[in-house]
């Protein structure tokens, strides 16, 4: 089907991201969880998926770079996009919410001004903003951290905005395929590299891409689940596969790892506003 999955349901910024990206060319499908969005790809339902890989403040979301390592080989990173966030205080008027409920990117986000404002409130993660507004709508002692949007939909209201306008907030995202990307704008590589137990293994791995003069632009440690102590690296890298410097670095590399996955090179940069 030739859908977009994205983290669900409609009001959550991969929602309007989904919509400022795709517009009418793509049917838009919700999922309830990131997992549901690979699933929705790796089984053939949806010809892309959309995911949060990384907010500004709250960091790396680690279920993406997880369900990225399990899926490895299988699915592919096709596009980095990104989204300015706008985010409000959504409640009801005249109630002091006693619990406030968010995605925990927000909560991070904005925790110093939660304490301040709100040192009694009850900080509950949820798995996206629009289910934190959905929750909120179920008791008048609750709010959320969502998209000043979700209020019409839940019947909340906007209470407060949190920062000003001009605070940073951006959420960067993947769009995700079956097959790697085709454009020849590609400025980022991505790839999964298991390596050697011993000593100095990350040294040597890393050796050839200093040597090549290629910038890491992001290296993430994970376990394997099942086998403690043991680790795989997700790793993003400047320009594409097919570029000399970059191609001589993976293929020395590689000689040091026990296993290496490329996910795709990319273009980067198209950022929205929320």
């Amino acid at each position: 089907m030739n859908a977009v999955a994205y983290l669900g349901p409609e009001g959550t910024f991969s929602w309007i991201l989904a919509r400022a990206r795709f517009g009418e060319k793509k049917e838009l499908f919700p999922c309830p969880a990131i997992d549901a969005v690979f699933e929705a790809v790796a089984s053939g339902k949806c010809s892309t998926g959309l995911v949060p890989v990384e907010n500004s403040s709250g960091g790396t979301v680690h279920d993406t770079i997880d369900l990225l390592i399990r899926h490895k080989g299988a699915v592919f990173i096709t596009e980095e996009p990104s989204l300015d966030i706008r985010i409000a205080l959504l409640g009801h008027k005249g109630t002091a919410p006693r619990t406030i409920h968010s995605h925990f990117t927000q909560i991070t986000h904005h925790r110093e001004w939660l304490k301040t404002r709100y040192p009694k409130s009850r900080l509950v993660p949820a798995a996206s903003t629009t289910q934190a507004a959905a929750k909120a709508a179920e008791s008048r002692g609750a709010a959320a951290l969502a998209s000043p949007g979700a209020a019409g939909i839940y019947g909340l209201d906007v209470m407060e905005i949190p920062e000003p306008a001009s605070a940073v907030n951006v959420t960067n995202f993947f769009t995700i395929s079956l097959a790697p990307a085709r454009s020849t704008k590609s400025n980022r590589t991505a790839l999964v590299a298991e390596l050697k137990n011993q000593c100095g293994s990350l040294h040597k791995f890393l050796g050839p891409f200093a040597r090549q003069g290629v910038s890491l632009t992001r290296i993430i440690s994970r376990p394997v689940p099942g086998q403690p102590q043991t680790y795989v690296f997700y790793i993003e890298l400047e320009g594409a596969a097919s570029e000399e410097p970059v191609a001589r670095a993976l293929d020395a590399a590689r000689r040091q790892a026990r296993s290496l996955t490329p996910l795709g090179s990319f273009p980067v940069g198209r950022r929205f506003s929320s």
